[in-house]
C-alpha cells in the first residue's frame, strides 16, 4: 500500500473516532440545556461554553466526511462497477455532510428563540440528524477499517472507471438538496435577512462534494497524461445534457421571472440565484446519468 494511503487511512480512522466521541459528547452537554432553555432559565456561561463542544465535534465530523470523500474517490477510480455497498456509503457520507449545515442553522436559531423567548421546534429535528451523523460517522469509520484489510493485496482493476459516473450521481444529489432547501424557505417564512445570510452559507457549502470530486477527477485526468478526457458517448451526452439543461432552466428561469415581476421585493428576489444553481446541477447530472443509460 503506498505511503499516502496509509497516511489517508489512518486520518480516516482517527477523526471518525474523535468525531464519534465529539457527538456524543456534544449530545450530553445539549441535552443538559435543553430543558433550560425551552423553559427560558438563564445559563450560566460554564454551560454555554459546554455547548462549543458539539462545534468542535462538527469540525471533526467535517474533516472526517472530507476524507470520507476522498477515499471513496480513490477506491472507486480503480472500480469498472460501483456495488450496491459504495452507493451507500457515498450517500450517507453525502448526507452527514450536508447535515452539518443543517446543524449550524438549527442551533442559530435555537440561540435566538431563547434569546427572544420564542418557542423551539428546532430541538425535534435537531436530535435525529445528530442521531444520523452518529451512525453514519460509525458505518463509515467501521467500513475504512474493514476495507483498509482487504485492500492491502488487492489489485487494481482499471483506471478512472467510475469517477464519471459518481460525478453526476453526486451532482443529482447537490442540486437536488440545493432544491429542497430553497422550497423550504418558501414553506416557512422568516426575517428576509435571516435567509440572506443562510441562503450565502448554502450556496458555500452545498455544492462542495461536487467541487470536490470534479477537482479529483481533473486530478487523476492529468496524472493519466491523457488527451481524452470523455470517451465518445460521454462527449455526446454532456453536449445534449448541456443544451437540454440550458432550455429547461431558463424557461422554469422565465416562468418564475414572470409569475414575480410585479413583486421583485419578494422571497424570490433573495433565492432565484441558488435555485438556479441548484436548477442546472440537477438537471445537467439527471439528463447525463439518463442519456448514460441509453
Amino acid at each position: 500500500m503506498k505511503k499516502i494511503e496509509k497516511v489517508i487511512s489512518f486520518f480516516h480512522l482517527l477523526l471518525g473516532f474523535l468525531s464519534l466521541v465529539g457527538l456524543a459528547i456534544g449530545y450530553y452537554f445539549l441535552e443538559n440545556l435543553r430543558p433550560k432553555m425551552i423553559q427560558f432559565q438563564p445559563i450560566s456561561a460554564a454551560e454555554e461554553k459546554s455547548a462549543e463542544v458539539f462545534g468542535v465535534a462538527l469540525i471533526l465530523l467535517l474533516g472526517f466526511c472530507l476524507i470520507s470523500f476522498c477515499k471513496i474517490f480513490r477506491y472507486l477510480k480503480d472500480r469498472q462497477k460501483i456495488s450496491l455497498t459504495d452507493w451507500f456509503l457515498l450517500l450517507i457520507n453525502t448526507l452527514c455532510f450536508f447535515f452539518i449545515f443543517a446543524d449550524l442553522a438549527l442551533i442559530s436559531d435555537l440561540g435566538k428563540q431563547y434569546r427572544y423567548q420564542l418557542s423551539q421546534p428546532e430541538w425535534s429535528i435537531l436530535y435525529p440528524l445528530i442521531t444520523f451523523q452518529f451512525v453514519s460517522a460509525l458505518i463509515l469509520t467501521l467500513a475504512g477499517w474493514i476495507r483498509l484489510k482487504k485492500e492491502k493485496g488487492e489489485e487494481k482493476i482499471v483506471k478512472d472507471g467510475s469517477l464519471f459516473l459518481v460525478a453526476q450521481y453526486i451532482g443529482l444529489i447537490c442540486g437536488l438538496i440545493g432544491l429542497v432547501i430553497t422550497m423550504v424557505n418558501f414553506a416557512f417564512p422568516r426575517p428576509l435577512w435571516m435567509i440572506k445570510i443562510q441562503t450565502i452559507m448554502t450556496i458555500s457549502f452545498l455544492f462542495l462534494p461536487y467541487v470536490f470530486i470534479v477537482g479529483y477527477w481533473t486530478i487523476v485526468k492529468v496524472q493519466e497524461k491523457t488527451k481524452e478526457c470523455y470517451d465518445e458517448k460521454q462527449i455526446q451526452d454532456l453536449g445534449k445534457s448541456s443544451f437540454l439543461s440550458l432550455i429547461l432552466s431558463l424557461a422554469i428561469m422565465g416562468l418564475l421571472f414572470g409569475l414575480n415581476f410585479d413583486h421583485p421585493e419578494e422571497l424570490l428576489s433573495v433565492l432565484w440565484f441558488p435555485f438556479y444553481l441548484s436548477l442546472s446541477l440537477f438537471l445537467f447530472s439527471f439528463l447525463n446519468l439518463y442519456f448514460g443509460r441509453k
